[in-house]
Parts: C-alpha cells; structure tokens; sequence
C-alpha cells in the first residue's frame, strides 16, 4: 500500500471501520514509513481537537471585542472601497462575544492590558535567562525572563501548526500550558534566533492509555505522558530517533530509562513529576 493510498484510509481507520485485511495493510505500512505515522498523528490531534471543540466554553476578555472593531475601523479608513462584507460578519461575531481562535492547548492572556500575542510583565524575583518549566501537579508553566528583546513561539510539535507567539522585551513571562484533549498533546518551544528548542508532552483527560510500542523519541514522550499522568520535557537535539518502549516499569522515569538506554539520552524526574529528556 503507497502513503498517498494509505492515507485515504486514515479516516475509516479511526473510526474502527476498516475492514481486517486493509487495517493489517494500513498497520504495516505505519511500521514501515515513518513519516506516514506522523501524518496519522497529525490527523488524529485534528479530529480530537474538532471533536473537542464541541465541549470549549471560552472565556472573552472583555476588551477583545472593542479591540477588534476599533482595528477594523483603522483598516476601514484606509481603503477607498470599504472592508469586505466577511469583515462585517466578523465584527457581528466580535460584538456577540464570539472573536476569538479556539485553540486546543492555547495559552491564556497573561492579564487584560497586554496586547494579544504579547507577554506582560508579572511582580515576583526572576531570573530566567532561558526557557524553564515548573509543575505543581495540576498546572503546567512556561518561564522565561530573557536579558534582551525575544520572540517566543508555541508550535504543535505534531502538526507544527503555530499556537501562540509572545514578544518580549524586558518583561518576564509566565504562562501555562494546557491541553483540555483526551489524550497526550505535544507542543514545540522555541526562542526565535536560538538553534535549541524544547518539546512539551502535557497528559490529556483520559487515564491509563498509553500502551508497549515504539517511534520517535516525541511519540515516547507522549506515550508516557498518556502512561503516567505526569509532563515529559525534551530538551535534545533529535525527538525523531526510532526507540521501543513498554510500561513495565512502576514510573515514568524507570519507563523512559530503559527506552532510552543506549541511546545518547539521559532521563531526569524532578521533584514536581516533571520527566526530563535530555541529551548525554
């Protein structure tokens, strides 16, 4: 079965419809191209995170609608033949308390006078001259208090789809990361400019669902997020590397050592539950 043809049965094979010989075909064809599993990941965080948008109750910060209709203003006077009639909807749906991305796993405004996309400057020592991460055993942060100007960039790592963007300049960010999805999601961190980035699993709804298997040292990370219940940071510079995996191990970290073994990698679990994935 060719990638193009098998992706043509994504659709039917989540939802269990496929018949046995084309599922074999389809499940063969995962242990063999790499890039194809990939592409099935990404579809399957599609689904979820359409199917989830049924349940999203999203807060609007009171002054987004005035924002958006003072910009749309702006933009009005600028051309000579008036907006679009889809911006007309748009500013219905901003006034209806409706404007605003529906995001899985996006992150909140840091308070009501930061701009949208931009991080605000919160009371409280820090001194964080690269990305850091703290877990209090419910809520996820992101920290990072740069000495210069910085652009921070949020990714799903599995469809590298662009969440959220924070400039920086002089201010401290501080910013949980969520994932209201049943099961593990992964999100890409990564400072504009710098070469290093960091790749965050967060545990979904769904208790107990990680099983044996194996893939890229990402899909381990998600596996044991899913397993365990607890965050698997990556910061190394290949999450594509093939390993194996089982849950033999009573935690995450002993799990995630014995994948890893021999592998260039070193597991640290800090005192908070957080897992850590690192280069030797």
């Amino acid at each position: 079965m060719n990638s193009n043809k098998a992706r043509d049965f994504f659709s039917s094979y989540y939802e269990g419809t496929l018949d046995g010989g084309l599922r074999q075909s389809l499940e063969t064809a995962f242990r063999e191209d790499v890039s194809l599993r990939a592409d099935y990941s990404a579809f399957v965080e599609t689904v979820e995170e359409l199917d989830a948008l049924k349940y999203e109750e999203i807060e609007i910060p009171i002054y987004l609608s005035d924002r958006i209709a003072t910009r749309l203003e702006q933009e009005q006077s600028k051309v000579r033949f008036g907006i679009p009639a889809w911006t007309n909807w748009f500013r219905g749906l901003a006034f209806a308390g409706l404007a605003a991305v529906a995001i899985i796993g996006a992150l909140p405004l840091l308070n009501s006078h930061s701009e949208v996309g931009s991080a605000s400057a919160l009371s409280g020592p820090s001194n964080l001259d690269r990305i850091q991460y703290k877990h209090d055993g419910s809520k996820f942060t992101l920290l990072y208090h740069p000495s210069s100007a910085k652009t921070v960039v949020v990714t799903s790592a599995s469809t590298n789809k662009e969440i959220q963007r924070f400039n920086i300049d002089g201010q401290r960010l501080e910013c949980p990361l969520e994932n209201p999805l049943k099961h593990a999601a992964a999100f890409k961190v990564q400072v504009l400019g710098d070469k290093a980035q960091s790749v965050v699993a967060i545990p979904g709804n769904d208790v107990g669902r990680g099983k044996a298997g194996s893939g890229s040292v990402q899909e381990l990370a998600l596996a044991l997020a899913d397993h365990y219940r607890v965050p698997v940071v990556i910061e190394a510079a290949d999450v594509t590397r093939h390993v194996t995996w089982s849950f033999s191990a009573i935690d995450a970290r002993a799990a995630a050592t014995q994948a890893l073994s021999g592998d260039g990698f070193s597991v640290d679990a800090r005192q908070d539950g957080m897992i850590q994935i690192l280069d030797r």
